[in-house]
């Protein structure tokens, strides 16, 4: 018996509820830090065009942060739903 759960399946899952779900929990994180260690100037808060994707501003760095904790979070739920799939293999040959 196959491993029915293959990225194939999983990929709107994956690219939806679990990289949105990461990206809620990056920008807390990313408000908290930057709360934390103070934003900096009014000036370069970095919400206009490329400046918004710039690390050293306040925007910037929520949105990196907010990217990277979404594909972190959408990777390990794929590993998750993976392994759920080969033990669901090894428990029942009988199918879902």
């Amino acid at each position: 018996m196959d491993n029915k759960l293959t990225l194939n399946r999983l990929f709107f899952v994956l690219l939806i509820p679990a990289f949105t779900t990461g990206m809620g929990n990056g920008s807390v994180f990313g408000a908290a830090v930057m709360c934390a260690v103070g934003r900096g100037n009014y000036e370069n808060w970095g919400g206009w065009g490329m400046q918004a994707y710039d690390p050293a501003t306040f925007s910037g760095f929520v949105d990196w942060v907010m990217l990277l904790f979404g594909l972190a979070f959408a990777i390990i739920t794929f590993l998750a739903m993976r392994r759920h799939g080969e033990i669901e293999i090894q428990r029942d040959n009988t199918g879902w």
